[in-house]
């Protein structure tokens, strides 16, 4: 997925720090979990992790490669009647495979059926973020191909109805949802960020949308079971008490991410109470999960209160060289967390996305961005 700070390419420079210090997995928190890349690699590596992070999208992809160890089973009744066949069960492949393809004859979904005249009848991401939505074409809003945006609004309609109808487990939820965002972001028409959109339809965006699935990462035999949660750094932090590693990645500029990921953010809550959208860009409410990190006055008050909260032998910063957070002022307050003779830096260039332009100019930029790592020992 397309996500600001996505550290998927920095995932071997990043394991490279911690095998530095601790050679043998343990126990590791990673509460900035985002796109859950890093969660996953240490889990891989045989971490048991716990993660966390403010929004409901990250939480959906912390618990499909994070949480979940295989996928699980689900009930035949996520499927319309006649694509049972008898089953009372039925893997995640088949139910990816009936979310897009088969019809609702009996009009359970409330969308995609016809209306009277043989119009598709518009679910919520039809009407807001597509031309074919009266808002949508209000503000001429074009995130989405109708056809991808009904197919979107069927899919999601569906793990809305199981969820309430049926008796389910949250993480089998969880996975359908992510795997429903990573979906909508290959066909999104836009630069990478959902804080604007192309004003004419890109080729990936006139594809048909496709519930592509996500492996779970295994368990190592030998690990504790991992974990998702949502909400802020310092509680996660603090209610699970004393790890091996605490890896710290939190934002580093100005952008919120509630406004820039606002319809993953809006995939992974549901729409069963639509929420009031506002601007030219659709945006929801989102006051409860904008960062401290993203404003310059308040990122060192942030800085001190995670540090206060974590509990771990290890602590690793990552940071970014354009964050509002200078070097020597992370420094001074990760010495004055560990011991100070055990601080490291660490840093490397790396090829940044540019996701807010568009046209031919939208490639990697020159390797003129670094990642800073900061590591202080505790223990």
């Amino acid at each position: 997925m397309r996500y600001l700070g996505n550290k998927t390419k920095l995932v071997p420079f990043l394991l490279e720090a911690v095998d530095r210090f601790q050679a043998a997995p343990g126990v590791a928190c990673d509460p900035f979990a985002g796109t859950a890349s890093v969660s996953a690699a240490l889990k891989e590596q045989g971490w048991q992790v716990h993660a966390g992070d403010l929004m409901a999208s990250s939480y959906a992809l912390q618990v499909a490669r994070v949480q979940l160890d295989a996928p699980p089973r689900y009930p035949a009744s996520l499927l319309p009647a006649a694509a049972r066949n008898g089953k009372r069960e039925i893997g995640y492949r088949t139910v990816l495979e009936g979310l897009v393809e088969f019809d609702d004859p009996d009009g359970i979904d409330g969308v995609g059926d016809h209306q009277d005249g043989g119009r598709p009848a518009r679910g919520f991401i039809s009407e807001h973020y597509t031309s074919d939505g009266t808002a949508g074409r209000e503000h001429g809003r074009m995130y989405f191909s109708p056809e991808n945006g009904r197919k979107i609004d069927r899919v999601r309609t569906r793990i809305e109805r199981w969820t309430r109808g049926a008796s389910h487990s949250e993480a089998a939820a969880q996975l359908l949802i992510a795997t429903l965002i990573e979906a909508a972001d290959r066909v999104a028409n836009t630069t990478g960020v959902y804080a604007s959109f192309v004003k004419t339809m890109q080729p990936n965006a006139l594809r048909p949308l496709e519930l592509r699935p996500i492996e779970p990462t295994p368990r190592r035999e030998g690990a504790g079971a991992c974990s998702a949660f949502r909400g802020p750094a310092a509680r996660l932090l603090e209610s699970v008490g004393p790890v091996d590693l605490v890896y710290l990645d939190p934002p580093y500029n100005g952008r919120q991410y509630p406004a820039y990921y606002h319809i993953p953010e809006l995939l992974a809550l549901g729409w069963a109470t639509p929420p009031e959208i506002r601007g030219k860009a659709g945006l929801i409410p989102d006051e409860a999960q904008r960062s401290d990190w993203c404003r310059k006055h308040r990122a060192p008050d942030a800085l001190r209160e995670v540090l206060e909260a974590a509990d771990g032998r290890h602590i690793l910063f990552s940071y970014n060289d354009e964050g509002h957070l200078d070097r020597a002022a992370i420094e001074d307050a990760l010495r004055e967390r560990g011991l100070p003779d055990t601080y490291e830096f660490h840093d490397r260039p790396y090829r940044r996305y540019r996701s807010d332009a568009d046209g031919p100019q939208r490639s990697y930029l020159r390797d003129d961005v670094r990642e800073h790592l900061h590591y202080v020992r505790c223990a």
